[in-house]
C-alpha cells in the first residue's frame, strides 16, 4: 500500500514494505521458474540465496528444485528459481516474498538539522530547506564575486591613472626617499587610495609601462558590467531566485534518472509518482 509513503513524504517519516521485481518464465523444456532481476535496497543476492536454501533444508518452503545465480556485468542481477512439477509458481512466489528477504520493511526518518536545530521534515519541507541553502549560498557567492570585482575595478583605475602620468609617477619614486614616502605622495598628487598607490609600488617598472590603455580600458569596461549584474541579482529577489532555479535546472538535466520503483495500491494497481 502507499500510505506509508504517504506519510513519509508529508510527515518525514513512514513504514512501508518493498519487494523485488520477479517473473515467471519457462527455465527449461519441462519446467516453469521464478527470474529474479531486482531486489529491495540493501538486500544482496547471497542473502537471499542462503534464506532460501535453509527454508527448503528445513522443509518449510516446498517446490523448489533448483537455484541458480546468473548475476553478471552484462546481465546485471538473475537469480532463476526452478519450480517442481506440480506447483504453482505463483503460489511459491508468493511464499518467497513472504519468508525471504525478497520482501522487506523499509523505514524513513527524515531528521535533519535546521538551524542547528533535529527536525523531521516531510519532503516539501526538505526541498524547501534545500531551496533556502541554494539561494544563500547563491546570495554569498554573488557578494563575493562583486566583492573580488570591484578590487581589481580599484586597482585597474589606479594603474589607469599612473599610465596616463607614467613619467610624474617614475619622477615621484625617484625623488622619495623610501617606499613608504614615495606611496604618500603618489596618493597626494594622483589622489590615489592606499591600496592604488602600493599595488603601483609593487607592480615593476617594465611591466608598468608595457600595460596597454586600451586593455586596461577594456578590462574596466568588462568589470564595470559584471559588478552591475551581480549588484542587479543581489538587489532582486525575483532574479536571485531565478538564477537559483537555472542552475538547478542543469542540475536535474546532467544528474536526474528515471524512478527505479513503482509502487502498488494495496489492491495490485500500480502508480508511478513524480519524485
Amino acid at each position: 500500500g502507499l500510505e506509508g509513503i504517504r506519510d513519509a513524504y508529508a510527515k518525514g517519516r513512514g513504514t512501508f514494505r518493498t519487494r523485488a521485481t520477479a517473473h515467471i518464465e519457462n527455465v527449461s523444456q519441462r519446467r516453469k521458474g521464478i527470474v529474479v532481476t531486482e531486489l529491495p535496497y540493501a538486500v544482496g543476492p547471497e542473502r537471499v540465496k542462503a534464506k532460501i536454501k535453509e527454508l527448503v533444508n528445513a522443509k518449510k518452503l516446498n517446490g523448489i528444485s533448483d537455484l541458480k545465480d546468473l548475476t553478471d556485468r552484462n546481465v546485471g542481477l538473475r537469480l532463476v528459481i526452478e519450480v517442481k512439477n506440480g506447483f504453482n509458481p505463483e503460489a511459491v512466489l508468493a511464499e518467497l516474498y513472504r519468508l525471504t528477504p525478497m520482501e522487506e520493511t523499509f523505514g524513513i526518518n527524515n531528521v535533519a538539522l535546521v538551524d542547528g536545530q533535529p527536525r523531521t521534515l516531510g519532503l516539501k519541507e526538505l526541498l524547501q530547506v534545500y531551496i533556502d541553502h541554494r539561494i544563500n549560498v547563491v546570495r554569498r557567492r554573488s557578494m563575493f564575486r562583486r566583492k573580488k570585482r570591484e578590487d581589481r575595478l580599484h586597482l585597474v583605475e589606479g594603474l589607469l591613472v599612473a599610465l596616463l602620468n607614467i613619467d610624474e609617477v617614475i619622477q615621484v619614486i625617484r625623488e622619495s626617499d623610501d617606499a613608504a614616502a614615495a606611496k604618500t605622495r603618489l596618493m597626494q598628487i594622483f589622489d590615489l587610495s592606499d591600496v592604488q598607490a602600493q599595488y603601483i609600488l609593487d607592480t615593476p617598472l617594465r611591466r608598468l609601462t608595457r600595460f596597454d590603455r586600451l586593455e586596461l580600458e577594456k578590462e574596466k569596461e568588462q568589470l564595470a558590467k559584471e559588478i552591475a549584474k551581480l549588484t542587479a541579482i543581489l538587489e532582486s529577489e525575483k532574479k536571485l531566485r531565478g538564477l537559483v532555479s537555472k542552475e538547478l535546472g542543469e542540475v536535474a538535466k546532467e544528474y536526474a534518472t528515471p524512478r527505479r520503483t513503482v509502487l502498488l495500491e494495496a489492491s495490485g494497481q500500480t502508480t508511478t509518482a513524480a519524485v
